[in-house]
């Protein structure tokens, strides 16, 4: 399983709304596999204004097949999404793998491990290179028009190998508060749609306050992923392993800042 597959780590925010050490995100995913739920998901996003730096961590756990799989990444990118460094690990029935991978301008040194053996590399990374979790921002940034492909070079976390990516804008749609962006994906060979809620300022529209990703969906996979406003919602039914999770997150996550479990009071004015 890949985090490009199952769209959970694609999420906007704005840089505006930052304060000292914010939480900027949290909030949990069901995976579900012929929509009936295997899985989930939980995200975090901070920024430290002093330092300058984005910090996104995550764990998923779910059940393909006869395989449980669980992973866990945390990565730390500068105030311009450049890659500082990070570290990722899975487990797939009974292999493991762990990634730890530091970056100092467009040199990338990375030790991959399976618990036995460790292998060492060095590689240059093409400019412009980002974390694939900061995909909509991004994207947003650009401004894009529907049916405008952005194409762009990511780092797919849980391989430590770049890769070219497209993402287009199809459809936008006005729904209460929100501005609803059905974006269509294609990372490493696979094709995902997400669904994207998006704020905008209404003293002026071209700017957008918050945005998150409710939704994502692989039809070639028959997976999808769907934001819920509970941790239950996600989990219910499912193996916490909880001190796993303290550790990752220094805590259990609530999963309650996000605009699902917290939406907004009112409608944006126009």
């Amino acid at each position: 399983m890949t985090y490009s597959l199952i769209g959970i780590l694609l999420l906007f925010f704005s840089l505006a709304r930052a304060t000292a050490g914010e939480i900027m995100f949290e909030g949990y995913y069901r995976i579900d596999l012929d929509d009936k739920p295997i899985g989930y998901s939980v995200l975090r996003y901070e920024f430290e204004p002093k330092a300058k730096t984005f910090q996104v961590t995550s764990f998923v756990r779910a059940k393909l097949g006869n395989d449980v799989i669980q992973e866990s990444f945390k990565g730390k990118a500068s105030d311009r999404f450049e890659p500082l460094n990070y570290q990722y690990t899975s487990i797939v029935g009974q292999e493991n793998k762990m990634i730890d991978a530091s970056f100092k301008g467009q040199i990338m040194e990375i030790s991959i491990s399976n618990g036995k053996q460790v292998r060492k590399e060095t590689h240059k990374i093409p400019k412009g290179t980002f974390f694939s979790s900061f995909l909509p921002y991004m994207l947003l940034q650009k401004k894009l028009e529907l049916n405008q492909a952005f194409k762009y070079e990511a780092l797919a976390e849980e391989e430590g190998n770049v890769y070219t990516g497209k993402s287009m804008i199809e459809a936008k749609e006005k729904r209460g508060p929100y501005e609803i962006f059905k974006v269509l994906n294609s990372f490493k060979g696979e094709e995902f749609i997400s669904q994207m809620a998006v704020i905008k300022d209404p003293r002026n529209p071209e700017k957008n306050i918050k945005g998150e990703v409710f939704g994502t969906d692989s039809p070639a996979k028959k997976i999808s992923t769907h934001l819920v406003n509970a941790a239950n919602g996600a989990t219910q039914g499912q193996i916490i392993p909880t001190k796993v999770m303290t550790t990752l997150f220094g805590g259990m996550p609530t999963g309650k800042l996000n605009l699902v479990a917290t939406p907004p009071e009112k409608p944006a004015e126009k």
